[in-house]
């Protein structure tokens, strides 16, 4: 008996490819996608580098435009409540109210315990440090960025309802975020001035005090 063999059927060869098929049988994106893709890596490059740029611990450069308002507003009457810190060219307004106001300028905390006209324990705070896209916007908010280039003997200038008042720095110190006696009532006039570390606001104050000149 013979044996049956099956009979396979013969692959077919599959046409060969020219060099400009081969070459193009990939489809490549279009233009304008390429385009796309060049300017969303271009917009996060832009973005790492200016979130670096404003996590710098280098000193807060100011614009000319930044220059001209603290110049002015040392030079002007002191018609508007402002407190004004020449060495680290501050000027920022002091507003009353709730913490809503640090987005706007210096917060006068506990305005009943005092002021530079009654005297008492004059409490101020400020943002040190708020993160913005534009570097005007991080200068004028972090208002207390170099809180920790003052040292003893340094000018702090508060304008208060109509006149000026000059005080010099008698104290620097840095206190734990549960630290409240920095607010407590005082006879002795002075002035009391605080933000965040460069920690955050749960790892403690850098504490300013100081005292009128007269």
């Amino acid at each position: 008996m013979s044996k049956f063999k099956p009979q396979l059927p013969k692959l077919q060869k599959l046409p060969k490819l020219s060099k400009h098929q081969r070459t193009n049988s990939t489809p490549k994106p279009s233009g304008w996608r390429r385009a796309l893709r060049i300017a969303l890596i271009l917009v996060a490059l832009g973005c790492v580098f200016v979130i670096f740029a404003q996590l710098s611990p280098s000193k807060k450069t100011l614009t000319t435009n930044q220059q001209e308002v603290f110049t002015a507003a040392v030079s002007k009457k002191p018609d508007v409540n402002t407190l004004i810190i020449p060495k680290i060219a501050v000027s920022s307004p002091i507003l009353d109210g709730d913490a809503g106001v640090l987005d706007k300028g210096t917060w006068h905390r506990f305005p009943d315990r005092g002021n530079p006209e009654k005297g008492g324990n004059f409490i101020l705070a400020a943002h040190r440090y708020v993160f913005a896209l534009l570097p005007q916007q991080v200068s004028k908010q972090s208002v207390l960025y170099n809180i920790d280039k003052l040292e003893i003997g340094d000018d702090i200038f508060i304008d208060w309802q109509g006149k000026r008042y000059s005080y010099k720095v008698s104290e620097k110190r840095t206190v734990k975020p549960s630290e409240t006696s920095i607010e407590l009532a005082s006879k002795t006039p002075k002035l009391t001035l605080y933000s965040c570390t460069t920690g955050g606001d749960r790892d403690g104050r850098e504490v300013i005090v100081a005292t009128p000149q007269g």
